[in-house]
């Protein structure tokens, strides 16, 4: 029996495709009709590993497996930091889990040739005991390849988002950044209403913390830090790419790197690195962690560690110079925004959790850490209980939303677009141009008939020039004049645009719902573990579609996709000031007093 394994960076017309295969097996995911083709031209059945996949369950048995690592490696701040990088190490451990499913049905296997190396690929030499073949050409040709892909990948990238690539590669620690920035009282910046306060005022004045390291979690932070504008907020950017425009007057802006300090500690962070080597010896007595052992997924640890305890103490810095009355992160995965939650949690000081999407599949596996977690609604509320099992008493309803609106419809018979809300399907390893040779024509002859246009709506992480360069590849110079791609954040101007909505289930199937939109969703698109598309249509937030020939029916099923006049209320209820300033800086804990005790009925 011989098997190939497709890694998702090579595509399927290598000279490998001139050898005979008992089977193929894609490392990455694409839609099924792409792999019947595949299937028929290779003469042998194709398919994706992520078929073996089981919707929900493989993320819910993570959390009791890293509990096993837990309390091993921590510092003097109690910051465990198997918490915080476990997170980061997950999809590849679940790659493992993948793994051994796939080695049951390769049981006779004698040949396992690989197109590059990767984690699945290791595993299943280990699990099978047989040798793995690299199929990829010589050093020259592989050099030819990582230059171009590299170059390709830089192409699309704009002038900002390089400058944060090479910030993230090649300055972690911020030792540029930490010179560019200069001193934390220069790189702070207030609005005009706090200019007239002296620097040491200022500075002793208690804040709520808002760390971001992404604009779109700067976006939710700054719309809960907008419902109290008598409170002042410190927004604080672990990253370039997290600054939005405008900022409310009441939020202050400054960089992480400014509190960066020279060096951290050499004598905690090799006790922390020999902690994290007698932990990984000790998991590799487990089952489920003796494969990942073996390869060495755990043994990226000590090098994210040094850049770790370099985050870790930039916000210590920012707890140690300012008053912080409170924390709250829109996202508790990325250690960026982790880290000054378990600050504030060992402090005392409340730990507000809420997530910048509609929903967050991480929960299921996720240590809580908050004192409280703001659920947007109903379906945020329930998908975190049943579906992530989260402690309901640390849930509390309670969206940015400004009271009033989130029940406005916006929809229009008369409004002109399908809109087509994409999503980085590369970081989800699906093949893109798949999606979009399967998605578009569909649309294009639905908007046709309903006499629309096609609008391509961007995520922040997709680059508008690589798209537009697939979609001029994958239309016909008929469908083209259909559609346009647009870059520009989610606006009131774009969903009264909007007809009805198509994606597989980007947070603004939710956005849509919740302003009266009808949305479909591409079900046999979704993810592989997360759920989210499910539990959307529990809630009426979007209507399913098993096959890509339900986008030719949209127009006919439109009226069963509307929003039923509850979906908005289940989907977002608005957080009033008074119960946000109670989470977020309670009198007993922040030494403030109340607003309504003050007479101030604002916030």
């Amino acid at each position: 029996m011989r098997v190939l394994l497709l890694h998702p960076d090579d595509d399927f017309h290598g000279s490998w495709t001139r050898q005979h295969w008992d089977s193929v097996i894609d490392l990455g995911r694409a839609p099924k009709s792409f792999y019947d083709e595949r299937s028929a031209a290779l003469g042998c059945p194709v398919f994706s590993v992520f078929d073996l996949a089981v919707e929900v369950a493989d993320l819910k048995i993570w959390r009791h497996l890293l509990e096993t690592g837990m309390g091993r490696v921590v510092d003097r701040f109690g910051i465990d930091w198997w918490d915080v990088i476990s997170h980061m190490l997950q999809p590849e451990l679940q790659d493992v889990r993948l793994a051994l499913r796939l080695a049951e049905k390769l049981s006779g296997c004698r040949t396992l040739a690989v197109s590059r190396p990767s984690v699945t690929a290791e595993a299943l030499r280990l699990q099978l005991e047989i040798p793995l073949q690299v199929l990829h050409g010589g050093l020259r040709k592989r050099l030819v390849r990582s230059v171009l892909r590299r170059g390709s990948a830089v192409a699309n990238l704009s002038l900002e988002q390089l400058r944060q690539v090479v910030y993230d590669k090649y300055d972690p620690h911020y030792v540029w950044r930490r010179k560019l920035a200069g001193s934390t009282a220069q790189s702070s910046k207030w609005k005009s209403e706090w200019k007239s306060k002296s620097e040491s005022e200022s500075e002793s004045e208690p804040v709520v913390l808002l760390p971001s390291a992404y604009s779109n979690v700067t976006k939710t932070a700054l719309s809960y830090a907008g419902i109290l504008p008598e409170q002042k907020f410190l927004l604080v950017l672990a990253r370039e790419s997290g600054a939005v425009s405008p900022v409310p007057a009441n939020v202050e802006t400054t960089s992480l790197a400014g509190f960066a300090t020279k060096r951290c500690d050499g004598n905690e962070l090799q006790k922390l690195e020999s902690c994290w080597k007698k932990m990984e010896q000790s998991l590799q007595e487990h089952p489920a962690f003796r494969l990942p052992v073996q390869i060495g997924i755990l043994k990226k640890g000590p090098r994210w560690l040094r850049w770790g305890l370099a985050v870790r103490d930039a916000w210590v810095q920012v707890f140690e110079t300012r008053s912080a009355a409170g924390c709250l992160s829109a996202d508790d995965s990325n250690p960026y925004t982790r880290i000054p939650l378990l600050l504030a949690d060992q402090r005392g000081i409340p730990a507000v959790a809420c997530h910048h999407g509609a929903l967050d599949c991480r929960m299921a596996f996720k240590n809580p850490r908050f004192s409280t977690y703001l659920a947007k609604g109903e379906m945020e509320r329930d998908y975190l209980e049943r579906a992530c099992g989260v402690d309901g008493d640390r849930i509390r309803i309670g969206a940015a939303a400004a009271p009033g609106q989130e029940n406005a419809s916006l929809w229009s018979e008369d409004a002109p677009w399908i809109t087509f809300f994409t999503e980085p399907y590369e970081t989800d390893f699906w093949r893109a141009e798949a999606i979009y040779r399967e998605v578009l024509p569909r649309l294009c002859a639905a908007a046709r008939g309903s006499g629309k246009a096609v609008i391509l709506k961007l995520h922040p992480f997709e680059s508008a020039r690589q798209r537009r360069r697939l979609v001029k590849r994958t239309l016909n110079e008929r469908d083209r004049k259909l559609v346009s791609v647009t870059d520009a954040p989610l606006s009131g101007e774009i969903l009264r645009n909007t007809w009805c909505a198509v994606t597989v289930e980007s947070t603004v199937a939710f956005e849509c719902a919740s302003h009266g939109i009808p949305a479909f969703l591409c079900g046999w698109l979704r993810h592989a573990y997360a759920g989210y598309a499910p539990q959307y249509v529990r809630f009426g937030a979007g209507r399913m579609l098993e096959s890509p020939d339900g986008l030719l029916r949209i127009s006919d099923m439109l009226g069963a996709a509307m929003p039923g006049p509850n979906s908005a209320r289940r989907l977002v209820q608005a957080i009033s000031p008074e119960a946000l300033s109670e989470v977020l800086c309670p009198p007993a804990r922040s030494g403030l007093r109340s607003m309504c005790d003050s007479g101030e009925t604002g916030a």
